[in-house]
């Protein structure tokens, strides 16, 4: 004999936070994307935000979330020794370095226009049910100007999965 269970709507006994997922089950994703017909444009020696930004929820404390991120970039003609990429969630950067001072979170582009990878990978233990901000932040370590493409398609993603 088979059983069949059908729902429309699972709920937990007192709130939905209640509902516990089996392990690996992606529970949302939240998506910032940049398909535009100009680059976004960065010259300063400090990080700054870019357009991909998101903020996601986390549905239980102790969940991953899984952080990608692909951009295409360039210096067109800048004179930037290279620019830098970072992961920075709720306002601090935290990817690693190459082993010295700088920041090859989502790629680079260097004086010789070599572009170094563009796509960068995060996890993160969420730690509270509280909003969090995740962002890429670029800079240019010298004079000139370093670009996330126009057109394309640029991503920053978020998936929650269970543990």
């Amino acid at each position: 004999m088979t059983s069949r269970l059908l729902v429309d709507k699972i709920e937990g006994k007192s709130t939905s936070s209640n509902v516990i997922m089996p392990t690996g089950h992606v529970l949302q994703v939240v998506r910032a994307s940049r398909n535009s017909t100009s680059h976004e444009t960065f010259s300063s020696t400090s990080f700054a935000t870019s357009t991909l930004t998101l903020s996601i929820t986390p549905k239980a404390s102790g969940n991953k979330i899984l952080v990608q991120c692909t951009i295409g970039l360039g210096n067109y003609g800048g004179g930037s020794s290279y620019a830098e990429t970072a992961l920075y969630i709720d306002g601090s950067n935290v990817s690693a370095t190459n082993g010295g001072s700088s920041y090859f979170w989502c790629g680079y582009w260097d004086s010789n226009a070599t572009d170094s990878g563009c796509t960068g990978y995060h996890e993160y233990t969420t730690v509270d049910t509280n909003a969090h901000t995740f962002a890429l932040y670029c800079k240019v370590n010298s004079g000139g100007n370093f670009y996330l493409h126009k057109g394309g398609s640029h991503a920053l993603i978020c998936t929650e999965v269970q543990v």
